[in-house]
């Protein structure tokens, strides 16, 4: 077989015309197709349009599994029946708007006061007219938002429509989320307003308003932090069979904040995120399956869940299974970890392909940080069929498929070793590695990736690091 001579990969990144795509900067897009175009050059050229597509795809089947109406499925049906009803309204105003060529006062010609009529009314605002100015695309700025919110409150005091309460706390919340309080009048707070709006629903037994103000208590929103509180409200929400309220009550019973430590119990974290994983809510399988794994290695973890003599190997398998389900499920951070998983040596599952398959998934459903861990298992695989042409292996075009890719998978598992992300500068610009364990210095708040320079570090942190830099928990529902 005959040696050639790889072209450098900088060289084919200046080459290429390639739009950003999938919120990677276009020298990001420019590098990931250049990598992808040395192992399959068809599928390189589809990338910029092709995952879009697939990511939309994707977000639009995990909205529909993790929709409210879905998780008002076990309540009582008269919250079912009020969101299918408020569902119904918003998709009449959004017709009628479109009919009127977004005139509002067309689309709310002959609609009277009533049950129906006053929701369908709130829901017709005006767009901002200031797409550039962030404050302006806050309902509150819209000008007919006073008319809204008093036919909204007309409808729960007269009607004692739950749902009403909820949209108007939703307005408020948006207000403080896009536009800071900008828009309210002088004195006024967003959050304390989205706080007693959604106090009121909650005060009916809407077990969404419940699961709300249980997460305003718990990060004092509106109010003042109380866990105790926290915890009642969610109770409540739970009791109907509120998903995600599950899953807070376990974040909350696994201790692992100075806030939630005294309320600890590793055995009820489990029994939440397990009942909340059978309603279907992805996050908690992956949760499921970071505890497991973590019990693997921790034997007193391991002891406080209940299982003081169960067996590592099958802790593992119980907690890969929990992530993949996850995964399978839409969930982003299952597909991270899994990714981060099969391309180490950490559990024994060491699988290239699977790795870049969960990183590649992961980076389309939104996580950035699965960038650089899927440029470094490309790279990895390339050098491995570099590799094989350095030792001009003239057999190998004989070997069958299965033969040729378990060759490239052992010599990719040489080009990228166990602890591959600790030992290459975490700046996806940088070739940089370390020539022992420990010369670079990791990132101090998520401790999970390293660098050459400070001035890579800040290169990264501008690039991207900084919108997934955390320390990775189960992230709390709101």
């Amino acid at each position: 077989m005959q040696v050639t001579e790889s072209v450098p990969i900088s060289d084919t990144v200046g080459q290429l015309e390639v739009p950003a795509f999938l919120g990677m900067t276009e020298q990001q897009s420019k590098l990931l197709v250049a990598l992808y175009n040395e192992s399959d050059p068809e599928f390189a050229q589809q990338m910029p349009t092709a995952l879009p597509i697939a990511a939309q795809q994707l977000a639009a089947e995990y909205e529909k599994r993790n929709s409210v109406g879905k998780k008002l499925e076990r309540a009582e049906m008269r919250w079912g029946d009020e969101f299918a009803l408020f569902d119904e309204i918003q998709q009449e105003a959004v017709t009628r708007l479109s009919k009127s060529d977004m005139n509002i006062d067309k689309a709310a010609e002959g609609l009277q006061l009533g049950e129906n009529q006053a929701l369908l009314y709130g829901g017709l605002r005006r767009d901002p007219t200031s797409p550039d100015d962030r404050a302006s695309m806050s309902p509150v700025a819209s000008p007919n938002f006073d008319g809204a919110k008093h036919l909204l409150e007309r409808a729960f005091d007269e009607h004692k429509y739950s749902m009403a309460a909820v949209q108007i706390g939703s307005f408020y919340t948006q207000e403080d989320r896009i536009a800071a309080g900008k828009n309210m009048p002088k004195g006024q707070d967003p959050k304390k307003l989205a706080f007693q709006w959604y106090t009121k629903a909650a005060e009916m037994g809407n077990p969404m308003a419940c699961h709300k103000l249980g997460f305003f208590f718990e990060s004092g929103y509106g109010c003042d932090i109380n866990l105790e509180n926290a915890i009642v409200q969610y109770t409540k929400a739970f009791d109907q069979g509120y998903p995600d309220a599950a899953h807070n009550i376990a974040i909350i019973y696994q201790g692992t904040t100075p806030a939630t430590l005294p309320h600890k119990n590793v055995k009820k974290a489990l029994e939440y995120f397990d009942r909340a994983k059978q309603w279907g809510y992805a996050p908690s399988a992956n949760a499921l399956g970071r505890m497991y794994l973590l019990m693997s290695k921790d034997s007193n973890l391991a002891k406080e869940a209940g299982h003081p003599d169960a067996d590592k190997e099958e802790m593992i398998v119980t907690g890969i299974d929990y992530m993949e389900d996850a995964a399978n499920n839409g969930d982003a951070d299952a597909m991270l970890m899994l990714g981060l998983i099969f391309g180490s040596q950490d559990y024994g599952l060491y699988d290239m392909d699977k790795a870049q398959n969960y990183l590649e998934l992961a980076l389309v459903r939104g996580d950035m940080e699965a960038y650089q861990y899927l440029v470094r298992v490309l790279r990895a695989k390339m050098a491995a069929r570099v590799a094989l042409e350095k030792q001009n292996m003239e057999n190998f075009e004989k070997l069958s498929d299965e033969d040729k890719a378990k060759l490239v998978r052992q010599l990719a598992k040489e080009a990228a070793p166990e602890k591959v992300k600790r030992q290459q500068c975490a700046n996806p610009y940088c070739e940089n590695a370390e020539e022992k364990l420990g010369d670079f210095k990791r990132c101090g708040q998520c401790e999970r990736v390293a660098y050459c320079s400070r001035e890579c570090q800040r290169n990264h942190w501008k690039s991207g690091h900084k919108v997934v830099c955390i320390n990775k928990q189960p992230s709390t529902s709101k």
